[in-house]
């Protein structure tokens, strides 16, 4: 799984990058800040089963554990800034949508002020939610003309043109289904142009799925542009503080606070000066206001709600949750719902999948077979053969 931020120039995109992965990506206050794609990792947040299980802590190895909260690894990318027109190649158009085939969810960044126009220059008036729909329009003609593209022929089938878009993860399903969705029949080829544009629009939401984080809200004035954007699009958008947010991690990592990803307030630890305990109480009170910063509920959005995440733990003792070191619930996987105990092993190791005789479910205290589905939080024991 990779989440893909993206966004015009100049709207906090790599601020939220790097207060997500804690990579410092170029931050500035200019357009085209970010010329090559940034990789990164960022985490989404599962409750530790050590709490519910009763055991005093964890020993997170490939994950990380905090006031019970298990924080799980996955991938991010934030790629160059967007201008109108970009599917013509202006700006760093292609650079910007060839780094999106990867993504398989984005997360859109706005300037909730409207403070910044869609080439991110400074402006008086720039409605958000135009940037919004802007955004789709343009990744939408570039899914079109590469449609388009693929049409070697007057008439190209369902499978075929699927074939031709394989390296964009676009199936047959998925086509058909979003043709279903605007009332278009593509059982014998693609529509013309204009009916090309509208299965692209129609595909996107069900190859990758946007979320939308309006930046900038501990600025006057964004609240109420939010709220405007809530009454057009209520779900999957969320107000947020990007730059909030990088500051606590800053802080948290300096030893001056006590705070993790997502949390709706922080302790102050450590001696701050007084400029900077003023700084944090108005972040205090932004969290208070605002139920957390926005960037983690946004991840979050993103990875359970439109990729369908859950996370497992595999263990080696069942009755201890630990491994062969005696380290006490070390991983979390990050699987895909549906995902079954057999796949679950061939992902720890693939000796395990082939020698696979069966599986514990810890919490439940029973056995499974290979094809019984996990779900999310599930502690698995891994019984193979020799």
């Amino acid at each position: 799984m990779l989440i893909g931020v993206v966004g015009a120039p100049n709207k906090g995109k790599s601020t939220f990058f790097s207060a997500a992965t804690r990579v410092d990506a170029e931050i500035a206050n200019y357009p085209f800040t970010t010329i090559t794609p940034n990789r990164g990792i960022t985490y989404v947040r599962s409750p530790c089963p050590h709490v519910s299980l009763g055991l005093p802590s964890c020993n997170a190895k490939n994950s990380k554990c905090a006031n019970g909260v298990r924080l799980v690894p996955i991938g991010m990318i934030d790629v160059p800034g967007l201008v109108p027109d970009a599917h013509k190649g202006k700006g760093l158009g292609n650079k910007f949508l060839d780094s999106i085939r990867e993504a398989d969810a984005l997360i859109q960044v706005v300037d909730a002020t409207g403070k910044t126009d869609l080439q991110g220059n400074p402006s008086d008036s720039s409605p958000p939610i135009e940037e919004i729909d802007f955004l789709q329009h343009e990744i939408a003609y570039w899914l079109a003309g590469i449609m388009m593209r693929s049409k070697t022929k007057p008439s190209i089938t369902l499978q075929e043109l699927a074939t031709a878009l394989s390296g964009l993860k676009i199936s047959s399903d998925m086509l058909q289904k979003a043709a279903e969705d605007c009332g278009l029949d593509i059982r014998e080829g693609l529509p013309d142009e204009e009916g090309t544009v509208r299965l692209a629009e129609a595909l996107l939401p069900r190859r990758v799925p946007t979320i939308v984080a309006c930046n900038k809200i501990d600025v006057p004035g964004a609240r109420l542009q939010f709220d405007k954007i809530k009454a057009v699009r209520q779900k999957d958008t969320f107000a947020c503080s990007a730059a909030v947010e990088l500051a606590l991690r800053k802080a948290s990592e300096a030893g001056l606070v006590d705070y993790y990803p997502g949390a709706k307030g922080f302790r102050i630890i450590g001696n701050p000066t007084q400029k900077q305990k003023e700084a944090l109480e108005g972040m205090q009170k932004l969290l208070s206001e605002n139920s957390g910063t926005g960037v983690q509920e946004a991840i979050d959005c993103a990875v359970y709600q439109h990729l369908k995440g859950i996370v497992v733990y595999p263990v080696e003792d069942e009755h201890k949750c630990t491994n062969n070191k005696g380290e006490v619930l070390p991983d979390a996987y990050l699987v895909p719902r549906g995902t079954t105990a057999l796949q679950l092993a061939a992902m720890v190791h693939t000796d395990l999948a082939k020698k696979f005789i069966g599986a514990i479910d810890v919490k439940k205290r029973i056995r499974v077979g290979a094809d019984h589905t996990l779900a999310d939080g599930d502690v698995i024991k891994i019984i193979a053969g020799r």
